[in-house]
């Protein structure tokens, strides 16, 4: 598959015919680098731009859609959403990728049970994205190490326009969008935009409803001055199902495991009953339905003031509040509730038959996680020379995160946890250009304050006492008989506290050097930080119960080279890379939900090369991208036999590949192969997830009154991939992806 995929590549990048495109690197503008706009050619770092011409040519229906399709991105699915790794930023790229609107981070601060919204924004209301990896923590400080992906919203209106759109497909997937851009006058325009989904998934019983709508109002203040100000809200309503083992997927993959019958555990549900391992009969009460049910509400606000002080010198501040909130509830196994005390034979519980005096039932896990977020960014540009200028920036961003449990389990009476994380953080940066060369410094500290309180009552039904009658001796099970008539455990309400600081800084520089009127090659040496998210500093162990960790800050050094040029009919974007983690995050789940820790890995190294090519001959063009990343654990002092394997959940071979046909003016197909590579899913390396691949076809047809129709067919192979593998107690266990699947749909514009 490898070598057919780089034969592939090379084909389709060698192509030649005469050129009609037009050369973009000095013409394409991103804003990821400082705040402010640079062409692609003044930038020294590899930035995937998609547009919205991309977009709306290749009817992605969301941004989940839009960035499965870089070869720059792997998407991690779990049963809270999605989590986005790049450059090996492997288990925890929650806080290590950025994914921003409009330069406002929508990562959630509870990296483990927060959710990542990606699907928050209504794709007609982007302009485009740019996806950077590798650090930019100057600009974006803590937890950029593995990228940036920005989201930029429209900011104009050239002309009064609305639209109206549908989509069906299959698995009843029903999609329905609406909006308007409104010139109300040279001064004012208003943006409003629509999106909703309704459709289940090819796992049986899982549904997924959702809708966003966001509204946009943009003031030209006087010649020197522009206010835009956005407020956006986002629902989603979803059922999902537990993973499935390897012998339920073989079985029916697209069952979602609900046992409805309440028939016998499989021999896999086991307990441990006096220091032994048993496995638990009898018939499963409350089983009718155990998928997650999730409902997410979502609200944000976010301006944007740009004002122009003097010739020389731009003032800009940014600032957004945002509050999601996740009302979760799941149910687990529990076998402790339990008949009248085990069996007793000359005394002593007779361990090969206490599993018939044990009943087994799901629990309820039911929650709320709420999340409220808070950023002020002003900062100062001043123009000194031709292509010179100075920033000089800071911001402030509070973050609150609340776990509330009306029910945990059938072990707590009070559950909550309340965490707070502060930061401030000053930057400046500065490039110069002197001829051909560009000459770019910046540097960034911040300090971060954690507080966090946790609230617990643990009162829990536990087996009963047992007393050996015949010989001297006890067997301790649980409560003494004769304590209580119902027993159960009841530590009583604690209360724990977490406060903690930390000061880190990044750095950043690099020299471009523009060699002709289309090319570029630069260096570019940075060096990032992520700190700890308020939840990562408690470990669970199973018997002793949670504990602080002294979990520190990781940081990355990385050096890059890159390339861009027009060369051969083509618009080439190569860069290699090699990069080193200090002290990264690592999350070591050692029994699943019930016991875990964090802790620091000693270093972490990650090498590797980048490549995006694009032809366009008129009637026919093509486009490749290629990444490859190899991420290892290179020292870990506590576990050396780990030394040398590759970094969990780090994918080494993304590619995208494809090429389109414009048949008339009016009808064009686009044909796409995306390769994911497998990756391993424990330190050990012993088991791994394997590779995904789709070939996907999508059509359209523009008439001239504004009607588009559109269809497309998606993994055109009909192969079988998995949107998510993963261990749970030494388990690997699978969510099987759709398989082909057919869509179709219209968009009217007016």
């Amino acid at each position: 598959m490898k070598k057919t995929l780089l034969a592939a590549f090379i084909i389709s990048a060698a192509a030649y015919a005469e050129n009609t495109a037009e050369v973009t690197l000095d013409k394409t503008y991103v804003k990821s680098t400082n705040g402010f706009e640079e062409t692609l050619q003044n930038t020294p770092k590899n930035i995937q731009v998609i547009t919205q011409g991309e977009i709306e040519e290749k009817n992605y229906k969301d941004v989940y859609e839009i960035l499965e399709n870089s070869p720059l991105i792997t998407i991690k699915n779990d049963s809270l959403g999605q989590a986005i790794e790049m450059r090996g930023s492997g288990l925890n790229s929650k806080g290590t990728v950025q994914v921003m609107v409009d330069g406002m981070s929508i990562n959630p601060i509870d990296i483990n049970h927060g959710t990542l919204p990606l699907n928050s924004i209504p794709v007609s209301n982007i302009e485009k994205i740019e996806i950077l990896p590798g650090g930019n923590g100057v600009l974006f400080g803590d937890g950029a190490n593995g990228g940036v992906i920005n989201i930029i919203t429209k900011d104009s209106v050239e002309k009064s326009e609305s639209y109206v759109g549908a989509r069906y497909g299959s698995n009843n997937e029903k999609i329905f969008k609406a909006g308007t851009a409104t010139k109300i006058n040279d001064r004012f325009s208003v943006l409003v935009n629509y999106q909703g989904e309704n459709s289940k998934t090819n796992r049986d019983d899982e549904i997924n409803k959702n809708y966003n709508i966001d509204a946009t109002g943009l003031i030209k203040i006087d010649d020197k001055s522009n206010l835009s100000i956005r407020y956006a809200h986002y629902e989603k309503e979803t059922k999902t199902a537990d993973l499935l083992t390897r012998d339920e997927w073989k079985a029916d993959n697209n069952q979602s495991s609900v046992d409805k019958a309440g028939n016998q555990l499989p021999e896999s549900g086991m307990i441990n009953i006096a220091g032994k391992s048993m496995p638990v009969g009898g018939k499963i009460d409350n089983s009718y339905d155990i998928l997650n049910k999730s409902k997410i509400k979502r609200d944000d606000i976010s301006a944007n003031y740009k004002r122009e002080l003097t010739d020389n010198l731009d003032f800009n501040l940014t600032a957004s509040w945002q509050k999601t909130t996740n009302d979760i509830n799941q149910k687990e196994l529990n076998v402790l509730n339990f008949a009248e005390s085990p069996l007793l034979v000359n005394g002593r519980p007779d361990l090969a038959n206490t599993n018939s005096q044990y009943k087994s039932y799901y629990a309820d896990y039911i929650g709320t996680f709420t999340e409220e977020k808070f950023k002020i960014n002003p900062s100062l540009k001043y123009n000194y020379g031709e292509k010179s200028y100075f920033i000089l920036g800071y911001d402030y961003k509070l973050q609150k995160s609340q776990r509330d449990f009306d029910n945990f389990l059938d072990m707590y009476k009070v559950y909550n946890l309340d965490s707070e994380k502060e930061s401030h953080g000053a930057y400046i940066f500065n490039k110069t250009t002197v001829g051909q060369f560009e000459f770019m410094q910046g540097v960034r500290r911040e300090w971060t304050y954690f507080d966090t309180t946790k609230n617990s009552h643990y009162y829990h039904k536990v087996m009963p006492y047992i007393t050996n009658t015949s010989t001297s001796g006890e067997i301790f099970m649980g409560v003494k008989p004769g304590e209580t008539s119902n027993p159960y455990v009841d530590s009583g309400l604690k209360q724990s506290k977490i406060k903690k600081s930390m000061i880190n800084d990044s750095y950043e520089a690099a020299v471009n050097y523009i060699y002709s009127d289309t090319g570029n090659i630069y260096v570019r040496a940075e060096q990032s930080f992520r700190t700890p998210a308020p939840t990562e500093f408690q470990d669970k162990n199973g018997t002793a119960g949670y504990s602080i960790n002294d979990l520190e800050a990781e940081t990355n050094q990385t050096l890059e080279i890159g390339l861009k040029d027009y060369i051969l009919g083509s618009v080439v974007q190569f860069n290699a890379f090699i990069g080193r983690t200090k002290g990264e995050i690592y999350y070591d789940e050692i029994s699943h939900g019930n016991e875990w820790a964090y802790y620091n890995l000693d270093e972490t190294q990650r090498k590797g090369i980048e490549l995006n090519l694009n032809q366009d001959y008129g009637k026919l063009f093509f486009f490749e991208g290629i990444s490859y990343v190899d991420a290892e654990i290179t020292e870990n002092s506590d576990d050396n036999s780990i030394e040398g394997n590759q970094v969990p959940y780090t994918s080494k071979l993304n590619a995208n590949i494809g090429t389109g046909v414009r048949w008339t003016d009016k009808f064009n197909t686009i044909l796409t192969f995306n390769y994911k590579d497998g990756y391993y899913l424990d330190r050990a390396n012993k088991y791994k997830a394997r590779s995904y691949i789709t070939l996907d076809l999508t059509a359209n047809y523009s008439m001239d009154n504004g009607l588009k129709l559109y269809g497309g067919i998606n993994n055109l192979l009909d192969r079988q991939n998995f949107d998510q593998e993963a261990l749970e107690n030494g388990i690997q266990v699978y969510d099987p992806a759709s398989e082909r699947s057919f869509y179709a749909g219209f968009e009217y514009k007016f």
